[in-house]
């Protein structure tokens, strides 16, 4: 399992700007990334389309985001991270200060 801490600007609200940008490439039928269960306001869970494994976001108060990023073997882990980092860099890289991964 690997932990991605995601710091945002001040401010800024990251957590609901990622669940509404995935939700609306859903909706569009494209992307990678499939809500998986209940989204609520604190937490959501995400599947990869091709990589087995999933993300699990949590939002704090501080508004800062963990995500537990969990697969089978451990190729398909590193390959979900590689993807959630470029999601991240891809629809928020103005809004976020630092990201901390630890390795579990």
């Amino acid at each position: 399992m690997k932990v991605v801490e995601i710091t945002p600007h001040e401010r800024t609200r990251l957590y609901g700007m990622l669940v509404a940008k995935q939700a609306a490439i859903q909706k569009n039928g494209r992307g990678t990334y499939v809500r998986v269960g209940r989204a609520s306001s604190t937490s959501v869970r995400w599947t990869h389309k091709k990589y087995r494994g999933s993300v699990q976001l949590k939002r704090d108060a501080s508004e800062a985001i963990t995500a537990r990023i969990r697969a089978a073997p451990a190729e398909n882990e590193r390959k979900l991270l590689s993807s959630f980092l470029d999601f991240i860099d891809r629809h928020s890289q103005d809004r976020v200060a630092t990201i901390t991964i630890q390795y579990r």
